[in-house]
C-alpha cells in the first residue's frame, strides 16, 4: 500500500502525491485558500518545497508540514523541512508516543533506535530480531522469513540496502513461491524503467540513442498526455521518436519537461504476483498510484495484466516492478505486519525508516552483524548553505536576520568562500605542477 494509499485509508480521500499537485493545474486551483497538509514533508526537495510555497502564496493557501528530520531525506538537493526547522522562525509541534508498533519490546527498540542508533540496534539484538548468516545464504533466509510470515497471515515487505540485493531476493522468493504452487505460469513483458534524467540532461540530444523510450506527463504538439513514444533516430538538435501508431513526431530541447526517459528491460509476471506500481496514472477509467503495491489476478490476451482488485493495467502503463523487496526510500510512508531488513550496511536514516515499517514484528538479516551495526551509527544528513557558511566561518550569522533576504546573503556569501578556498587550491597545485603544460582536475569542495 502507497504512502497515499495509506492516508485515503485513514480519511483523507483527497491525498495526492507532489508531483501529482505540481503538475496537475486542475488540483492546484482548487487549492484556493484551503488548508495543504504536506505528509512525509522530511522527504521534500529544495525545489519542490519552493514550488509548493509558491502555490501556496498564489492561491492563499496554509500549509502545514508533518514529517521527521531524523527519517530519510529528499533524493533531489536541499533538506528543505530541516533547514525550515532550524532556519525559520516556524514553530513545531512534537510528537512522542509510537503509534504504529504493537508489541511492547519491539516499540522499545525503535525509540531507542531514534534516540541512540546503536544502543537501538543492541535492542533488536537482544530481542533476536538480529540474524547473522553466510552471505551465499542471506537471500534465501529472507525467502524463508518472508514465507513464515505470510504462512502466519502477516502482511510482508523486504527492504534491502542495494537494488542488486533486492534482485536476489526478488528471486528466491519468486523461487520459493513457485515451487508452493502460488505463481503461475510466467510470460515476459516489458517495463518502463526511468532513467531519472534532469532537465540539462534531456535538453541534450547527445545523451539519447535510439530504442530508448519517452513518457509524456504532458501533452506537446502531435503527442497526447501518458503517450509512449520510442526514439527512432538522434539528429544534432532534435529526436525522431515514433508512437504505438507507427506515427513520426519531432521532439526539441524545448520539451524536455514534458517526458521521462525510459528503457524497456523484460521482467517475468505471473498471475500471483506481487507488483510495485512505479508511476502515478490519473485517467478515466483507470487510476494507479506510484508506490502502490498490487497483485496479480491473471494475464489476460496481448499481455494485459489483470489485477486483483479488479483494475487492468493499460497496455501503454509499463511502469512496475516485483513487489516483494524495495529499497528504504520506497518504504517510507508503508505500514506492514512484518518487516525484513536485508543487508550489511545501511546508514541512520534508512535502517530507522526500515525497521519501523512494522506493525508486529521486525527481522534484520545480515552476513556482518559487527559491519551493519557500525553503518548504522552514521547519518546521510546533508549540509545546507548557511551551515556551510557557519562551519567556514564560526559565528558569522550572530545577530543577523532570518527570512529570504538572509538566506540569500547566507548563500551569496557561502559560494564566495568555496571560491576562495577552490582559488588556494588552485594555487597550490601550480605550484606543485609548475613545469607541467596541465593540470590536474581541482576537485574544490564535495557533498
Amino acid at each position: 500500500m502507497s504512502a497515499v494509499e495509506q492516508l485515503q485509508k485513514v480519511g483523507f480521500s483527497d491525498s495526492i502525491t507532489v508531483e501529482r499537485l505540481l503538475h496537475d493545474q486542475r488540483t492546484q486551483t482548487a487549492l484556493h485558500e484551503k488548508v495543504l497538509i504536506l505528509d512525509e514533508a522530511g522527504m521534500v526537495s529544495g525545489r519542490q518545497m519552493w514550488e509548493l510555497l509558491r502555490l501556496a502564496e498564489q492561491h492563499s493557501a496554509r500549509v502545514v508540514f508533518s514529517g521527521d528530520t531524523k527519517q530519510i531525506q529528499s533524493v533531489e538537493a536541499c533538506d528543505a523541512l530541516r533547514v525550515l526547522e532550524s532556519e525559520s522562525r516556524l514553530k513545531s509541534t512534537v510528537l512522542t508516543q509510537v503509534q504504529r508498533q504493537t508489541v511492547k519490546d519491539y516499540r522499545d527498540a525503535i525509540k531507542e533506535l531514534r534516540r541512540n542508533p546503536a544502543l537501538g540496534f543492541e535492542k533488536l539484538d537482544t530481542i533476536g530480531a538480529v540474524r547473522e548468516v553466510a552471505w551465499l545464504d542471506r537471500a534465501q533466509a529472507v525467502a524463508r522469513a518472508f514465507t513464515d510470515a505470510e504462512l502466519q497471515g502477516r502482511n510482508t515487505l523486504a527492504v534491502c540496502a542495494t537494488h542488486d540485493e533486492i534482485d536476489r531476493v526478488t528471486e528466491a522468493i519468486r523461487s520459493s513461491r513457485k515451487q508452493a504452487g502460488k505463481l503461475g505460469e510466467g510470460v515476459q513483458i516489458g517495463r518502463d524503467v526511468s532513467l531519472n534524467w534532469t532537465t540539462a540532461q534531456k535538453s541534450d540530444m547527445r545523451n539519447f540513442r535510439p530504442g530508448q523510450f519517452l513518457g509524456f506527463h504532458r501533452a506537446v504538439k502531435g503527442i497526447a498526455k501518458n503517450e509512449i513514444t520510442e526514439v527512432a533516430q538522434v539528429e544534432d538538435n532534435r529526436l525522431i521518436v515514433r508512437n504505438e501508431r507507427g506515427q513520426l513526431r519531432a521532439i526539441t530541447a524545448k520539451q524536455a519537461k514534458s517526458f521521462d526517459v525510459y528503457e524497456r528491460p523484460l521482467l517475468e509476471v505471473a498471475a500471483g504476483d506481487r507488483l510495485l506500481i512505479t508511476a502515478n496514472r490519473h485517467e478515466a477509467g483507470f487510476r494507479a498510484t506510484n508506490g502502490e503495491i498490487v497483485t496479480v489476478a491473471r494475464l489476460g490476451q496481448k499481455g494485459l495484466i489483470h489485477l486483483q482488485d479488479g483494475r487492468v493495467l493499460p497496455p501503454n502503463f509499463r511502469q512496475f516492478a516485483h513487489g516483494y523487496a524495495v529499497t528504504a526510500h520506497r518504504s517510507q510512508g508503508k505500514s506492514v505486519d512484518s518487516v525484513i531488513i536485508s543487508g550489511d550496511g545501511m546508514r541512520k536514516e534508512l535502517f530507522y525508516v526500515a525497521a519501523s515499517r512494522g506493525r508486529e514484528k521486525v527481522v534484520v538479516i545480515t552476513s556482518d552483524k559487527e559491519l551493519l551495526r557500525e553503518s548504522v551509527a552514521r547519518s546521510t544528513a546533508r549540509q545546507s548553505a548557511s551551515e556551510l557558511a557557519r562551519r567556514v566561518r564560526p559565528g558569522l550569522l550572530q545577530g543577523a536576520y532570518r527570512g529570504l533576504a538572509a538566506a540569500r546573503k547566507l548563500a551569496s556569501r557561502a559560494a564566495q568562500y568555496v571560491l576562495q578556498i577552490g582559488r588556494r587550491q588552485t594555487l597550490q597545485e601550480d605550484l606543485r605542477n609548475e613545469p607541467r603544460i596541465e593540470r590536474a582536475y581541482d576537485h574544490g569542495i564535495e557533498r
